[in-house]
């Protein structure tokens, strides 16, 4: 699921929530760690799930913006531990 956010009450979908293969499921003790990544560069915007490529935007409409405030969002009853935020331009 990716949702652009321009305001408290300016909220609207890019995609829709997809399932795949490439995210890992809790194993028996319903723990998993699944690393994600946005990367964009002069034309597109890459959703990036443990290095494999999920969803791929042009550079345009709301994915033409990238400067502004970052974030995560994670939905209620959920236990989740975020490691490694960050923001890194690009070459």
């Amino acid at each position: 699921l990716i949702k652009h956010r321009a305001s408290d009450t300016d909220i609207h979908s890019i995609a829709p929530k997809t399932p795949s293969d490439v995210i890992k499921k809790p194993d028996a003790s319903g723990k998993s760690t699944n690393t994600l990544e946005v990367r964009t560069n002069a034309t597109q915007t890459d959703f990036v799930i443990n290095g494999t490529v999920v969803q791929t935007f042009p550079k345009s409409g709301p994915m033409n913006v990238v400067e502004g405030i970052a974030g995560i969002r994670i939905n209620h009853q959920l236990e989740v531990h975020i490691d490694g935020f960050a923001l890194t331009k690009g070459k």
